[in-house]
């Protein structure tokens, strides 16, 4: 409501302001009134022009996402597997993400830096390489845990990974994260994930190397809210 009396008023009070304004030049000069009416005319087409755009633009846009989520709301789980997993991943610029520091390693990085990471909307945190590349995705609860134990918050993260390895479980490529390429489809992401016994989080590159810069991720939760919706 705001904004559209934001908008009215504007065209209104600019309006009347350069009729107003028209008039009275037209009326000090009346030779000049052909020069005035060429000048004023392109201002009122520009008003008219940007409201029709804004208003009529928006409720255009506005009425195709609501047919695209009343499509895809209509797709069956199976229809919806089909499509790439770039249609559901978040992307790097969305994440929050920890990128280890150039010329730095597991030994340098103190388990306080990655808890201040987390938030009670953020429970995993992935870890990059300083290029990009995937390293671990840690969750929370597995820190927590460590710290619950007898763990210090001034251990390191080669401290905690050793520890966590020592226990059976691994944070790294096809342990605690599986790797698949931007082109391929959600169904094959889903099998790979689960052919990872207890991984819960996809990492999408280019083409599904660990070589490359990570891209994306979806985890297990996002997948399933996806295909059950």
């Amino acid at each position: 409501m705001n904004r559209h009396t934001i908008a009215l008023g504007v065209l209104i009070i600019s309006t009347f302001a350069i009729t107003g304004l028209a008039i009275y030049t037209i009326i000090q000069n009346p030779t000049e009134s052909k020069d005035i009416f060429n000048i004023v005319l392109p201002v009122y087409s520009s008003w008219v022009g940007t409201i029709l755009a804004f208003y009529f633009g928006r409720e255009n846009f506005e009425s195709a996402n609501q047919q695209v989520r009343e499509l895809v709301q209509k797709l069956t789980p199976q229809q919806r597997s089909k499509a790439s997993v770039t249609s559901i991943m978040r992307r790097l610029s969305d994440l929050n993400y920890f990128r280890m520091p150039q010329g730095q390693g597991d030994q340098d990085i103190q388990l306080s830096v990655l808890l201040d990471r987390f938030s009670g909307l953020v429970s995993r945190l992935p870890i990059l390489e300083f290029d990009g590349k995937p390293k671990y995705m840690i969750h929370q609860s597995k820190l927590d845990h460590y710290l619950v134990s007898g763990g210090k918050k001034e251990d390191t993260l080669e401290n905690f990974i050793a520890e966590q390895k020592s226990q059976g479980f691994s944070f790294g490529a096809n342990k605690g994260f599986v790797i698949v390429s931007e082109q391929i489809s959600i169904a094959e992401a889903k099998l790979k994930m689960e052919s990872v016994p207890s991984c819960q989080d996809i990492f999408v590159t280019r083409e599904g190397s660990v070589e490359e810069p990570l891209t994306g991720w979806i985890s297990n939760v996002r997948l399933a809210k996806f295909l059950e919706a």
